[in-house]
């Protein structure tokens, strides 16, 4: 998105007794540019003769050229200031001279293009622009130009906001609904990185013809998963095989859970991106299998709360009758807390059973859901957060609104930002709203 601001301006100039020419305003039409021609400053006498001057002084000219003037301002672009940008902050820009020449600047690595370090506004003057690597600023008067066009992004918090010139060829998904904001200070593209294993990674599991199965971002350090995303939609909520229990280690990554890690652990292997969302063929089904879409769950939770909200998240997308409205995309975000504090009605509170961790296995205090439902007719969102506590006992499954809080909540619980590709005037719509009666969900204690 791109915004051009041109204000027009007045610039007030100190005047002695001049020699002012007349004939550039007799040439020219009304409705023309007017050109005013000043001359140096005549010797200045006496302050006798100055006085006398000053009382010989046609003032009506003075007053012609005046409304001349002005008139000229308020008809010609040109004679307008190009402004800073509205909100203060560094963006691209593209500076249009009045002799047509053009210049850019990009705030990114761009190849063949300048790169914007800093850039210092002096109203009414011009401004600094230091470009990166440079210690001194190349200086442009806002005389010298007809307007400048700021690149502004509705899109702040994104991906590709975030991580910059190399998402596109690192991270070629990242820009999907459904990704939160990843990990983009300590990210490794691939396993044989340097320091891999002490940084996270983004894998995307495939299969053709279906596309993406799912995608995550996985913690070679903590060696746990953060969070497995995808959507459901017509495309690929088909069942056409059988679950394959195929559980295995993950090659992609650097540090990867293995089957000996859950081993007499009491914990069972609780897929994030569950099988039954992805039985379209064998290879997808087979891909929600990794270690790597996994977290340690107790049996009663993954086969009971957790269960029966993966149930809730098909039918969201699948039955219109459970929504407000028919779901074209259904984009979803699965995971854990696996770092030692989280944020829940601002106190900071246990994100994991220290006393139950064993070897390469956190094991979490709470799991959650994501959820962004698509209505291609309406071109509009909803978003709703599903927030459990991982105990091993038993939990009500009869009325699964007691488990739902805003996306803006979870947000604060965990830290992660969801959702951050949305341009961000909806984005901070949906995420602060929570309609439970879009969703038919009621909390026990309305």
């Amino acid at each position: 998105m791109k915004k051009t601001y041109i204000y027009p301006t007045i610039d007030i100039h100190e005047m002695g007794t001049k020699n002012i020419l007349m004939s550039s305003l007799i040439e020219k039409g009304m409705g023309d540019e007017v050109d005013i021609v000043i001359t140096d400053d005549p010797i200045i006498e006496d302050a006798d003769e100055a006085v006398s001057r000053e009382d010989d002084f046609d003032w009506s000219t003075l007053i012609m050229i005046f409304v001349f003037t002005l008139f000229g301002l308020n008809v010609s672009a040109q004679n307008a200031e190009p402004a800073p940008p509205i909100d203060g902050k560094k963006h691209a820009m593209t500076i249009t001279f009045k002799d047509n020449t053009v210049k850019e600047y990009v705030t990114k690595n761009v190849a063949g293009k300048e790169k914007i370090d800093k850039v210092t506004y002096l109203p009414g003057v011009g401004m600094k622009v230091y470009v990166e690597g440079s210690e001194t600023s190349v200086d442009y008067l806002f005389s010298e130009m007809q307007s400048i066009e700021y690149e502004y992004s509705n899109n702040e918090n994104s991906n590709w906001e975030k991580v910059g010139e190399n998402m596109w060829n690192d991270y070629p998904e990242a820009w999907r609904l459904e990704y939160p904001q990843v990990s983009y200070d300590r990210l490794a593209k691939t396993k044989d990185d340097a320091g891999a294993s002490e940084k996270c990674q983004i894998i995307v599991k495939r299969c053709d013809p279906y596309g993406i199965t799912f995608s995550l971002e996985w913690d070679n350090k903590l060696v746990a998963n953060r969070w497995t995303c995808y959507e459901l939609h017509a495309g690929n909520t088909m069942s056409t095989v059988k679950r394959k229990d195929d559980f295995k280690a993950d090659p992609e990554v650097a540090v990867s859970s293995q089957l000996s890690d859950y081993k007499n652990s009491g914990f069972a292997r609780g897929h994030l991106c569950p099988s039954a969302d992805r039985l379209c063929s064998v290879d997808q089904n087979k891909q929600t299998f990794f270690l790597t879409n996994m977290q340690p769950q107790y049996t009663s939770h993954n086969s009971g709360l957790w269960s029966r909200l993966e149930d809730l998240v098909r039918d969201f997308a699948t039955d219109d009758s459970y929504t407000g409205a028919h779901c074209d995309t259904l984009y979803v975000v699965k995971a854990a807390t696996i770092t030692d504090k989280v944020t829940i009605d601002d106190a900071q509170v246990d994100g994991i059973y220290a006393d139950k961790c064993n070897g390469n296995l956190i094991v979490p205090k709470y799991f959650y859901m994501a959820l962004l439902h698509y209505n291609k007719d309406t071109d509009s969102y909803q978003a709703l957060a599903l927030w459990t506590d991982h105990i091993g006992t038993t939990q009500p499954v009869a009325n699964l609104g007691d488990y739902a809080i805003s996306i803006e909540e979870l947000e604060k619980r965990t830290g992660i930002d969801f959702f951050c590709n949305l341009p961000d005037d909806i984005e901070t719509e949906v995420e602060k709203t929570l309609d439970l009666n879009f969703w038919h969900l009621t909390k026990s204690t309305q």
